[in-house]
């Protein structure tokens, strides 16, 4: 973790332009509530699957008097987020949009198994969690402005289950390949949720790893890169994939726990988030870990050398050899 001297008053333009991922329901749509009181006003470009809450989301920005043009994304399919690299790279390059200033990433899933795939055939939740995020990336970095800030959603459930209220078992790292590989029909029965929550944890233990990559790759230009961990946010979207009982515990019962220290609500994770990605707090934090608003240390394991280079090299051979296979969505 170093800093640099990057302040909010070094940025190009004096509305920065935000790339936001997910923002139409969770803790997404708090980080555009929050991005529309913000006082720089800035320019948003809002990135998510579904089109008719994409088109709500960008007409609220506008109706808020912000700049803001929506980019239908599915990160399930490498060849979608290619498409929406594109369009953004079209529209700087056009002079139509300027030049990216703080990214914020925070798009993610979580299932209950590891029997689901994308569109390329990989296990869904290390194919969105990691593998798109990698990809997305790739496809910002070359729109970034001199002083350029992304910010990747991290968990607490990277640190193993102490640190999610047991909720959800501890991570199992493997060679990238086998995480990315799904199960078969047979195996665990899917009334365990016992897989899907490994492989959430385990992929967030992927991408804070991959982190420490791109925040080394981002510095040779000048750029920052930091990771927010926003703790227990019960009642998000992010348990659709539960059975309904268990789905209506999480939306109406737990979010109580955001009382509790390690957890919180969408709105103070926004506020928090924000707050990070625009430079108002940690200014000159690089490879950080916020958590909470607090800066703390991610896990020692994800700056191991040897699993960092494993997973960049893996990721970098998935994007170009994407082979296509239909989605189990």
């Amino acid at each position: 973790m170093t800093e640099t001297d990057t302040t909010s008053s070094d940025r190009n333009s004096p509305r920065p332009t935000v790339p936001l991922t997910g923002p139409t329901s969770g803790i997404g749509a708090a980080v555009l509530e929050r991005l529309l009181s913000h006082p720089s006003r800035p320019a948003l470009l809002l990135l998510g699957r579904n089109r008719a809450a994409l088109r709500r989301a960008t007409d609220r920005a506008r109706a808020q008097g912000l700049a803001a043009r929506g980019i239908r994304v599915d990160l399930a399919d490498l060849h979608s987020v290619a498409d929406a690299g594109a369009e953004v790279a079209a529209l700087v390059a056009a002079g139509r949009s300027d030049p990216v200033d703080a990214a914020v990433l925070n798009a993610g899933l979580q299932m209950t198994d590891r029997r689901h795939t994308s569109t390329q055939g990989h296990e869904l939740t290390f194919a969105v969690n990691v593998l798109a995020q990698h990809a997305v990336l790739r496809g910002l970095e070359g729109v970034l402005s001199d002083q350029g800030h992304v910010v990747l959603l991290g968990s607490s459930t990277h640190r193993g289950r102490r640190a999610s209220f047991g909720l959800v078992p501890d991570p199992q790292w493997q060679a990238p390949q086998a995480l990315a590989t799904p199960d078969s029909g047979s195996g665990t029965p899917r009334t365990t949720r016992e897989p899907g929550g490994i492989a959430y944890a385990t992929s967030k233990l992927a991408l804070v790893t991959l982190s420490h990559e791109w925040a080394d790759r981002l510095a040779r230009a000048g750029r920052r890169l930091n990771v927010y961990d926003p703790g227990l946010v019960a009642g998000t979207g992010l348990g659709r994939d539960m059975r309904p009982h268990e789905y209506w515990v999480w939306r109406r019962i737990m979010p109580a726990m955001s009382l509790l220290p390690g957890a919180t609500t969408p709105t103070r994770t926004a506020r928090h988030l924000v707050s990070l990605a625009l430079a108002d707090s940690h200014r000159r934090l690089h490879d950080g870990y916020v958590e909470l608003g607090r800066v703390t240390h991610a896990e020692p394991a994800t700056f191991d050398p040897s699993r960092r280079r494993e997973l960049w090299t893996w990721c970098e051979h998935a994007l170009h050899h994407p082979a296509r296979r239909q989605s189990a969505i």
